[in-house]
């Protein structure tokens, strides 16, 4: 049994308009699949391109979506992350998270989308301290910052509906 709460819901439905949103823009294919990697103990079953969203996915800190190329665009990934990305060190493990599931040597573009509410103003300042700390780990690597700068962070626009208890008490 999994239990979500207003903020999950909220946040999905956020989430949902966003990938309508870039569908309509054409940033991204009306084709996606939820991206799992295989990891250690866990592996994905069934191809690559059929798998749905799973509620350990809905409720993770970051949904992974890949996606195959479309006209104006390389294959890639959409990430819809939902931390508070407070800190460098913080998006320095999730850095560290996509070279272990092999997405950034893929070459493929990688779009990151940022859900939480609480998220900092100067997101994206964290970000390039992050990438910067992370190419310092790798010693200065040019090839690894190369693939790091090619990531693009942007905020989504958080959706709210308005909710009323006695107007769903209405309903038919």
């Amino acid at each position: 049994m999994h239990y979500l709460g207003p903020h999950d819901i909220q946040r999905l439905y956020s989430i949902a308009n966003d990938i309508i949103r870039l569908k309509g823009e054409g940033e991204l294919p009306s084709s996606y699949t939820f991206y799992y990697p295989d990891l250690v103990m866990t592996r994905r079953q069934g191809d690559v391109w059929e798998q749905s969203a799973t509620i350990e996915t809905l409720t993770a800190p970051y949904i992974i979506i890949k996606h195959a190329a479309i006209e104006g665009h390389s294959a890639g990934y959409v990430i819809y992350y939902n931390a508070p990305a407070s800190c460098p060190e913080e998006f320095e493990y999730f850095l560290d998270s996509l070279s272990r599931f092999q997405m950034l040597e893929s070459g493929e573009r990688i779009l990151l989308r940022i859900t939480h509410s609480n998220a900092q103003n100067d997101l994206k300042s964290v970000f390039l301290m992050a990438q910067k700390k992370y190419v310092k780990a790798w010693g200065f690597d040019p090839a690894r910052e190369a693939i790091l700068s090619q990531i693009q962070i942007e905020r989504i626009t958080s959706v709210t509906s308005t909710y009323n208890p006695g107007d769903m008490g209405w309903r038919e």
